[in-house]
C-alpha cells in the first residue's frame, strides 16, 4: 500500500516521539514527559538571597577558605580518581565524589540553586549544583543527626508525593550508592565526602519544582525524581556548631542518576557573573533546549565522559603571554596507571594543575614579573602572590581545538588591599577547571554532540 508523503512523515514523527518517551528513565516514563527546558537561580553564597549569607564574611574570606578546602577536596578526588584501582586501570570502578557540601570553614562551593520539593505544600530548599556528583540529596526529618541549616528541613511525612523505593526496585539496584541488607525493606544510600563528611538516608521518589516564579514559562515540575533523603548527615566542622551548611547537593554529572540523566536532557549552561556586589542579583542555570546556550564552534572543545560521570576535557598546554610552556601533554590526559585527567567542576572554586604543569606556570609568571621588579610575597594558603599585578602576564589554557585566554579577574584573586594571589592552585594527581576561571564566561555543555563551549561575556545578573 502506498501512503502519501505527508502521512509517512507524520508516522515517522510519531514513532520518534514514542521511542523518545520509551527511552526515558523508568521514574519518568510512568508519569508524563519532562519539560523541554527550564532555568533556575544560580545564587552566590555571599548573596542575601542565599541561606548561607553571612554579612560578616567578605569575598576575601571566602577565597581563603576555598584555598584551604581545596587541599582536602583534591586529596579525596585523587584517592578515588579513575585509574586508581589496584592494577592501575582506568576509571572503571571509580566514583569521584568530592565534597561541595561542607559548610564554611571547609566548604568551597561558591554557588547554590533554589528549588522546591514535595507537595501539600512544597518545601523551598537549596542545593549545591555539582557537575562532579550524580545524586540529588538533601537533609530530611526526622534528623537522627543533621548539621545546621538556615531554612527548615524537608519533612517527607508531610508530602503526599514522597514514596520510598523498595530494595528490589530497579531504581535501587541500579543506583551506585544503594545499600540494602536484610532485614532492609527500603533502599538506603550512603555517601562519604572528602573531609569525612557524609550523608546517609533513604532513596525515594518525589516531585521537584525548578524555576523562578517571576518567569512561569521557565518553571518545571518534575515528577517521580529519585532523591536521597538524608537522615544522618555529618559535616565535620570540628565542633563549630554555629557554621551554616547548604541543605544538600544537586548532581549534574553525566550519570543516569543525576538531574540531567533522570530527565534524559543533554544540554545545560550557566553564566556566572564576576560582580562581587552581594546585592547585585543572581545568575541563571539553564537546562534543556532551547534554554541552554551553546556558543559557536570557535568556542568549543571536545567533551569526554568518565565512567563516574565526570566531565573531562583535553588540555594540551598552557601559554603565558604568547609563549607556550611546552608542558608534556601526558600531565593533562587521563590514562592508565593513575595518569591525571582534567575535569570541569562547578563544586570547586579555584582551578588546580598537577605539580609538573603548575610549577612550569609559576616559574614563568615569576620570571615575567621580575622584569617589572615585582617579586612574590608569602601567603600561607596561596602559592603565588604579588603586591602589584598591573603588568602581570596573560594566562591561556590551551584546550583541544580552543585557546581560552583568562581575564585578569579570572587569573588573580585579591586577598588583601595589596595582595593579589594566583587563582590557580597546585593540585595532586588530577587537573580541575574551577569556577574562578569560569566567571563572566558562558559555559555550555552539549552532551549529545560531546562538546563544551567557553565564551567570554558580561554575564547578566537578575533581580
Amino acid at each position: 500500500m502506498n501512503f502519501p508523503s505527508s502521512i509517512l512523515a507524520f508516522l515517522v514523527a510519531l514513532m520518534a516521539i514514542v521511542l523518545t518517551i520509551s527511552s526515558l528513565p523508568s521514574s519518568y516514563s510512568a508519569h508524563r514527559a519532562p519539560p523541554i527546558s527550564f532555568q533556575t537561580r544560580m545564587i552566590h553564597r555571599s548573596s542575601p538571597e542565599s541561606p548561607l549569607y553571612n554579612p560578616n564574611v567578605t569575598p576575601a574570606n571566602l577565597s581563603r577558605t576555598a584555598a584551604i578546602a581545596a587541599k582536602t577536596r583534591r586529596t579525596y578526588i585523587a584517592r578515588h580518581k579513575a585509574g586508581q584501582s589496584a592494577d592501575g586501570g582506568d576509571w572503571a570502578h571509580a566514583h569521584a565524589y568530592t565534597s561541595p557540601m561542607t559548610p564554611f570553614g571547609l566548604y568551597q562551593g561558591e554557588y547554590i540553586i533554589r528549588y522546591s520539593i514535595g507537595s501539600d505544600p512544597p518545601t523551598e530548599t537549596y542545593g549545591v549544583p555539582d557537575t562532579g556528583s550524580d545524586l540529588i540529596w538533601l537533609q530530611c526529618l526526622p534528623c537522627h543527626r543533621c548539621y545546621t541549616q538556615n531554612i527548615k528541613y524537608f519533612d517527607p511525612a508531610k508530602s503526599s508525593s514522597y514514596s520510598l523505593i523498595s530494595c528490589n526496585d530497579e531504581l535501587c539496584t541500579t543506583n551506585p550508592h544503594e545499600h540494602c541488607e536484610p532485614p532492609d525493606r527500603y533502599c538506603h544510600y550512603n555517601l562519604t565526602y572528602a573531609d569525612e563528611s557524609m550523608t546517609s538516608g533513604n532513596l525515594a521518589t518525589e516531585t521537584i519544582t525548578f524555576g523562578d516564579e517571576t518567569s512561569p514559562s521557565h518553571m518545571a515540575q518534575l515528577y517521580d525524581m529519585v532523591i536521597g533523603c538524608g537522615h544522618y548527615n555529618i559535616d565535620n566542622r570540628e565542633g563549630n556548631k554555629s557554621a551554616i551548611g547548604p541543605p544538600g547537593v544537586v548532581g549534574l554529572s553525566w550519570s543516569s542518576s543525576s538531574l540531567l540523566g533522570q530527565l534524559a536532557f543533554n544540554r545545560f549552561s550557566y553564566c556566572a557573573s564576576a560582580n562581587q556586589d552581594p546585592n547585585a542579583g543572581h545568575s541563571l542555570l539553564k537546562i534543556g533546549i532551547p534554554g541552554a546556550l551553546i556558543t559557536g564552534k570557535e568556542t568549543q572543545t571536545p567533551l569526554y565522559s568518565a565512567p563516574s560521570g565526570s566531565y573531562l576535557v583535553n588540555v594540551t598546554d598552557l601559554m603565558v603571554d604568547e609563549e607556550r610552556l611546552n608542558i608534556p601533554p601526558a600531565l593533562f590526559r587521563m590514562g592508565p596507571k593513575g595518569r591525571p585527567g582534567t575535569i570541569i567542576d562547578t563544586g570547586t572554586t579555584f582551578s588546580e594543575f598537577v605539580p609538573g604543569a603548575f610549577n612550569a606556570l609559576v616559574e614563568y609568571i615569576n620570571a615575567v614579573q621580575a622584569l617589572q621588579l615585582q617579586f612574590p610575597i608569602k601567603d600561607s594558603d596561596f602559592d603565588l602572590c604579588f603586591a602589584d599585578i598591573s603588568f602581570a602576564p596573560k594566562v591561556t589554557i590551551m584546550f583541544e581545538n580552543l585557546n581560552f585566554e583568562l581575564s585578569k579577574e579570572n587569573t588573580w584573586e585579591q586577598i588583601e588591599p595589596r595582595k593579589y594571589c594566583l587563582a590557580i592552585l597546585r593540585g595532586d594527581r588530577i587537573n580541575i577547571i574551577g569556577m574562578s576561571q569560569q566567571k563572566n564566561v558562558n559555559v555550555g555543555y552539549d552532551l549529545k554532540n560531546k562538546v563544551v563551549s567557553f565564551k567570554d561575556m558580561a554575564c547578566p545578573l537578575m533581580k
